[in-house]
């Protein structure tokens, strides 16, 4: 079965609107990977993930906004522990990247977005990651690893 099939199953088992890409870093000539150059090294490829945010009634998005979020930060959260979990168990090292913000010469740019940009999952516009068919309404997520993907 081809790797990437297994990654889809594993993701469609928690969610049915979402993003794939594979980018090799080792490749790639950009700030925010470069200042993870030592974690590149170990981990040459990335895995990203988005999980697109469920659409909610306006009045209850208003009500809890952070809860779209907690929702798909759970959903990436068991999807990237089980890719992890997955590719450890074929002898490959698996790192899934906590969540956190940088500030790169202006509006913060989370590593995540960084690296969904770079597998041509969508483009930075401004602060944050848009798609074309979505905009900003996703939730990423990232595995580094090494193995051959």
């Amino acid at each position: 079965m081809k790797c990437e099939n297994v990654i889809r199953n594993v993701i469609e088992n928690e969610c049915e609107d979402y993003y794939l890409g594979i980018v090799d870093l080792s490749q790639v000539d950009n700030a925010l990977i470069e200042k993870y150059g030592s974690l590149i090294t170990e981990y040459p490829r990335a895995i990203s993930i988005g999980v697109t945010l469920p659409y909610l009634i306006p009045d209850k998005l208003s009500v809890n906004k952070k809860q779209p979020y907690d929702v798909t930060n759970c959903q990436l959260k068991v999807i990237t522990s089980h890719l992890s979990s997955l590719l450890e168990d074929y002898g490959y090292r698996a790192l899934s990247m906590p969540k956190a913000r940088e500030m790169i010469d202006g509006p913060p740019i989370s590593f995540h977005e960084e690296v969904a940009n770079l597998a041509n999952l969508g483009k930075i516009e401004k602060n944050l990651l848009v798609t074309p068919e979505v905009g900003s309404r996703v939730n990423w997520g990232t595995i580094l690893t090494n193995a051959p993907l």
